[in-house]
């Protein structure tokens, strides 16, 4: 099963969960429950985060540029 990178914000904190979906609605599916109050961004997949910037990314992400 693909693994996809889900960026999310919310009352706890804030950081990419990486889960294994079927696709990108799916995996933000199965990251929802686990941040109800959050927002979360449309989940891509893992492969495209490799050699990037993890932290990078989710702070341009969080500053709306993702």
């Amino acid at each position: 099963m693909p693994r996809f990178a889900v960026c999310f914000s919310d009352a706890a904190g804030f950081g990419i969960e990486m889960v294994q979906a079927l696709d990108a609605a799916h995996a933000q599916d199965i990251a929802r429950p686990q941040h109800p109050s959050g927002r979360l961004l449309s989940a891509v997949p893992a492969e495209l985060l490799d050699g990037q910037d993890r932290h990078e990314l989710h702070r341009a992400w969080l500053r709306g540029e993702g």
